[in-house]
């Protein structure tokens, strides 16, 4: 029995050439969106430094550091990182086994100098008290000379010699005793001048020193890693640091490889997280410096450059002290005015 087939009909497509050609279409779509992507990368990676002038930043104030001129112990500390204080707030007690041996030196110094007053007196009073009985020892032995002297055929050798003698030591008992009292009236002005100088130096030790009291200088907020409790700080460390947050700024490290400098009034964006605020740069510190900030390798050289003062616009809330941002620069106006806009536009959004 033979069966007669018939064929398709030829403008029917086949569902597996179908199948297939849409498999191919979508392979060749996902191709060319990677080729794109790769090419888009590195388009936009080298082309980007031809567009705007990037670097890392941070969040800086005027920092006052309180310090001590001399090794003292934290006994108790009052503030904490990031604390609100106001100036003549008290922040720490400490102990200073230094301050104790300085003013146990000086009060020291004082009683030698109050004992050495004392000797003084009395011999400066025993002089003036002996002098008016020398004086008139001295004046009998004048009269005994000039007898002498009208009479020198008549006296003995021996008469002669114990007038002489009695005269001269009369002589030098006055002048020793005179002697005496003007020089120790001097070295009582010398000690009067020194007992004030010690006096003046142990009461400014005391004031400074107030009882082992730390107050802030300024009003500010308490930077990280302040002293803590039990710990030994050396001459002129540092207890606590304070940021003055009235004058906040971004200290931007301009890289080296730019195609335009920076300069006063050039409008920047900043990046902090994912916001991105406006700024203005206020000036050109003329130093550089090293941003430690991104350096999470050893291998890593870290990154210098010179330092731009950036103040951010009235509008912008202030972000967090010590925080580190992104400062983007563009070279063209027309790329500016776009990102300032966008920027704005999607703060209002």
């Amino acid at each position: 029995m033979n069966i007669q087939l018939r064929r398709l009909d030829p403008n029917v497509p086949d569902p597996v050439e179908s199948r297939r050609s849409a498999t191919g279409r979508l392979v060749r779509l996902i191709y060319a969106v990677g080729v794109i992507g790769v090419l888009s990368f590195f388009v936009l990676r080298f082309s980007m430094p031809l567009v705007f002038l990037s670097g890392p930043g941070i969040v800086s104030a005027p920092r006052e550091i309180v310090s001590l001129p001399y090794i003292v112990q934290v006994h108790r500390m009052d503030v904490t990182p990031g604390a609100k204080v106001q100036a003549g707030q008290l922040i720490a007690l400490i102990r200073s086994p230094q301050v104790s041996e300085t003013l146990s030196n000086l009060t020291r110094a004082l009683a030698d100098v109050t004992s050495r007053e004392a000797e003084l007196r009395v011999k400066a009073r025993l002089a003036r008290d002996s002098l008016g009985s020398a004086r008139s020892r001295l004046r009998i032995a004048d009269e005994s000379l000039r007898r002498l002297e009208g009479n020198a055929n008549s006296a003995s050798l021996a008469y002669r010699t114990t007038v002489y003698r009695e005269r001269a030591e009369a002589v030098q008992n006055v002048v020793e005793l005179e002697a005496a009292a003007e020089e120790a009236s001097t070295q009582l002005l010398r000690l009067a001048e020194t007992r004030e100088l010690i006096e003046s130096q142990l009461e400014r030790t005391g004031r400074e020193f107030d009882g082992g009291r730390v107050f802030s200088p300024v009003t500010g907020i308490v930077a990280a890693q302040p002293a803590r409790a039990g710990e030994t700080i050396l001459a002129g460390s540092s207890i606590a640091e304070i940021f003055q947050d009235r004058d906040v700024h971004i200290d931007w490290y301009i890289p080296d490889f730019r195609l335009a400098d920076p300069q006063p009034g050039y409008r920047v964006v900043v990046g902090i997280g994912r916001t991105r605020v406006l700024g203005t740069v206020s000036e050109i510190l003329p130093i550089s410096e090293t941003f430690e900030g991104r350096r999470n390798s050893i291998l890593r050289e870290p990154q210098r450059g010179q330092v731009a003062r950036i103040r951010l616009d009235p509008d912008v809330a202030v972000p967090a002290l010590n925080s580190t941002v992104r400062v983007y620069m563009y070279y063209t106006d027309l790329a500016s005015w776009i990102a300032e806009a966008f920027i704005r536009s999607f703060d209002l959004g």
